[in-house]
């Protein structure tokens, strides 16, 4: 992990080195170990980095080839050895001992722009392409890795940290109304390109950004591909292509000398703690950690199925107990970068640190859900039409029996069934406290009945769900939730299940049989977790956020020290009304005034209190 920034001048300025290892400085919390900075007079690049006991892929300081080319980058590598190898057949000197952001380097020289069609993994970075007189910038394929840019006159400035441009004296707080309408209604910003600030710009994930005296150039090089079609003639072959891939994705994930896995209890962590183990026992100095939030007294099942997994991969369980954690707990001293809508955000910090007391790096098993949603109907309309119909008739019926068989049997599909017929649906109405002026000013009325028009929902021909999805604003949010800026801690998330090798190779098998109850994973997982986790059914989430709001909302929601500005947003005499009954979405919906209200009295303030901490004046 590391810090990032980036100052270029098109009026041929000097970048003001000051200012510059201000902003490199304050983010020292993602780069303890050391901070560089680099000049030569119209563009500065800083870095922040931190170093990992084991791993000498990563980068201390900007670094160069000797070209005239610079580069500050937070990055993390797939396939290391492949690259190697295509960079030296392309003439680059290229070695397996150089780190990353000297991998990046060379990859822009070998092919340009086109090196992004060559890297896979997790990154974000700044490269000044002194020859060209330009600024090259790209974020990874899923956003994972965040890039933030300002333009600011004749200024351009970008870091992987949104309060680290908010530093710079020509940035003003002035906010996105949009992206504020989009918390207030989804609980997210749903515009992946804005931030909640109107000079701050997001690099959208798959994206490359140029700039140049000329200006500043935005272009799409990476989207999920809808070719893809992979059979075999032998069932086994699909499990242990996959084997192969997800063994890959671990040991890409791993390379220092300990790693963290979030463990949950359900499969998709606990397939990511089995492969973690194999590959511990590969390199013997891999020291592992899993982490587990469960209730006081351990009782909860997904507490006990993570005991279980733990135990039996033999894996030091931490656990945290979320129980005595109050709504807004921690927010009056808390700064978040955007407005959050986890108002019991203080157990996550709290978790992070004690995670960062352990291990640098921690593999989550997010993805997984997404990339194998199970679509019978697309696969078996796309048989049909290839007049492939005694193959269409077979995967039905094995797919009738596997139904049948499933622990919930013909239960579950009946219980929907009967939900649609009674018309038991989410809640789903406009909230009645916004500002009519507001509400007004921005259309947000249609905002709600289309809030996410751009992704493409039928562009995949047998997964269109599982690609839809891929394009979730969910996903941004999800990274910054978990990004440093957000827990406190220099702890680097990964994702396995989001290595682009497995993305391909997901959206390219058959949904049938392999993606129902996920039996692709389940297979390839047997023999390396106890069967009575292989075969655990999903179980629902429970609603802490609900259950703490209705058990105590007059105390953990006061009506003091309601911010001014929150006014402009949502009519405050409705606040007082609002009553804490329904389901968990519109529960969670209703919080998000107080939610933004604890993020605007701390937000105009950032700017100030940061700068006092970047030059070491506090005590």
């Amino acid at each position: 992990m590391s810090g990032i920034v980036g100052i270029v001048h098109s009026d041929g300025a000097t970048v003001e080195r000051e200012l510059l290892l201000r902003m490199t400085r304050s983010l020292a919390f993602r780069g303890p170990d050391k901070q560089e900075i680099w000049i030569d007079y119209s563009a500065g690049l800083g870095h922040a980095a931190q170093l990992m006991p084991g791993d000498a892929t990563r980068s201390a300081a900007p670094e160069t080839l000797g070209t005239g080319r610079w580069i500050t980058a937070d990055v993390r590598l797939d396939a290391r050895d492949e690259l190697v190898a295509a960079l030296r057949a392309r003439g680059q000197e290229a070695r397996s001992s150089c780190n990353d952001s000297q991998l990046l380097l060379h990859a822009y020289e070998a092919w340009g722009e086109e090196c992004l069609q060559h890297v896979f993994g997790d990154f974000a970075f700044i490269l000044w392409d002194k020859p060209r007189q330009q600024l090259f910038c790209a974020c990874d394929q899923f956003g994972i890795r965040q890039l933030y840019f300002a333009q600011l006159g004749a200024s351009f400035v970008c870091s992987n940290t949104l309060d680290c441009l908010r530093l710079h004296p020509k940035v003003s707080a002035r906010l996105n109304d949009a992206a504020i309408a989009d918390f207030l209604l989804f609980g997210l910003n749903q515009c992946e390109n804005t931030t909640s600030f109107a000079d701050i710009q997001r690099l959208p994930r798959g994206h490359f950004l140029r700039w140049s005296a000329a200006g500043i150039h935005i272009e799409e090089y990476w989207r999920p591909p809808t070719d893809g079609c992979i059979r075999y003639k032998k069932r086994e072959e699909y499990v242990e292509h996959f084997d192969e891939l997800l063994s890959k994705a671990v040991r890409d994930r791993t390379r220092g000398n300990s790693a963290g896995i979030l463990l949950s209890g359900g499969l998709d962590s606990s397939a990511v703690a089995a492969f973690c183990r194999d590959e511990s026992r590969k390199r013997d100095w891999l020291e592992l950690h899993a982490f587990t939030v469960t209730t006081k007294d351990h009782h909860d099942t997904d507490g006990q199925a993570a005991r279980t997994v733990a135990d039996s991969l033999e894996i030091p369980l931490h656990c945290m107990n979320v129980d005595s954690i109050s709504i807004f707990e921690g927010w009056d001293s808390t700064h978040w970068p955007e407005p959050l809508d986890e108002p019991l955000a203080i157990g996550m910090v709290r978790q992070f640190a004690e995670i960062a007391e352990h291990v640098p790096v921690i593999l989550s098993g997010e993805g997984a859900d997404n990339l194998m949603e199970f679509e019978p109907w697309p696969h078996l309309q796309n048989l049909w039409r290839q007049k492939r119909r005694l193959q269409a008739v077979a995967n039905l019926a094995e797919h009738a029996v596997a139904r049948f068989r499933a622990p919930d049997g013909l239960r579950g599909p009946l219980r929907r069934i009967r939900r649609n017929i009674a018309g038991e649906r989410t809640e789903n109405r406009f909230p009645d406290w916004l500002n009519p002026d507001f509400v007004n000013q921005l259309n947000l009325r249609a905002r709600w009945l289309d809030p996410m028009p751009a992704i493409p929902w039928n562009a995949h021909p047998e997964h269109p769900a599982a690609y839809g999805s891929l394009f979730y604003p969910q996903w941004t949010y999800m990274f910054q939730r978990e990004d440093p800026a957000f827990t406190k801690a220099a702890v680097e998330v990964r994702y396995p299940f989001l290595d682009l090798r497995i993305v391909e190779y997901l959206l390219a098998v058959p949904a049938m049989p392999w993606f129902f109850r996920k039996l692709l994973l389940r297979e390839t997982v047997r023999g390396r977790l106890p069967e009575e986790i292989r075969k655990r059914p999903k179980i629902p989430a429970h609603d802490p956020l609900g259950e703490a709001l209705r058990s105590a909302p007059a105390s953990c929601l006061p009506a003091k020290d309601i911010c001014p500005e929150l006014g402009r947003y949502v009519n405050l005499e409705s606040l007082a009304r609002l009553s804490w009954a329904g389901d968990s979405e519109t529960v969670a919906m209703k919080v998000r005034p107080w939610c933004l209200n604890f993020w605007l009295r701390r937000a105009g303030h950032y700017s100030e209190e940061s700068a006092t901490v970047a030059s070491g004046k506090t005590g």
